[in-house]
């Protein structure tokens, strides 16, 4: 197996920041994060294809549990063109001045959760259309699609049969005017009590 020695001086300054951000990470437990928020955010050394370096990464995770947890769920920032179902596009954002302080698209395939102790620099929150971009990638990385569309087929079929008892409602109100006219009975007067005194006439 051959070393690559300058990958090795990377995993190993890695391990020293590794150690330094483990030192910090009591002191940015209570750090407020939110849904939607945008930081920079330090993945270190990866394996293989894992998200790797400091890059913008945008937080996911619910906000009780941002407030109590010293760790949140980040989905990484990129620049990758890739049409997968895992990348959602992002609105580019720009400061006061007009320079481009964001843009390129989220990857969901890189969920991860890390340490507030990770997370640098706030650069933005992103828009609400981006954050249901986001979670609708999401939800077809993690395969919960078939889970929404059964949850939606079942609610269809429960609105449909809603529509027929409805019909049928209107069907029988209307069969019930219709009598009401032919007998000569007020809205007022119960059809029931009515036949119950023609029964009584009758013997």
């Amino acid at each position: 197996m051959n070393v690559d020695l300058s990958r090795v001086q990377r995993i190993l300054e890695w391990v020293k920041t590794q150690i330094y951000l483990d030192e910090t990470s009591i002191n940015s437990k209570p750090r407020l994060v939110k849904r939607g928020q945008v930081y920079r955010c330090n993945f270190g050394c990866g394996i293989g294809s894992e998200m790797q370096k400091d890059r913008p990464a945008v937080v996911i995770q619910n906000n009780p549990n941002n407030k109590s947890s010293g760790n949140t769920i980040v989905i990484p920032i990129t620049h990758d063109s890739s049409k997968m179902s895992c990348i959602a596009p992002i609105t580019t954002q720009y400061n006061p001045n007009g320079d481009v302080i964001l843009d390129g698209q989220a990857n969901t395939s890189n969920l991860t959760c890390v340490s507030k102790a990770r997370l640098g620099n706030y650069i933005c929150d992103l828009p609400a259309s981006d954050m249901k971009l986001i979670d609708e990638a999401l939800a077809k990385t993690v395969d919960l699609m078939k889970y929404y569309a059964n949850i939606k087929s079942k609610f269809e079929d429960k609105l449909q049969y809603i529509e027929k008892i409805r019909e049928v409602r209107n069907a029988a109100q209307d069969e019930l005017s219709t009598i009401r006219t032919e007998l000569g009975i007020s809205n007022d007067i119960s059809i029931i009590d009515t036949i119950k005194a023609l029964k009584a006439e009758s013997k």
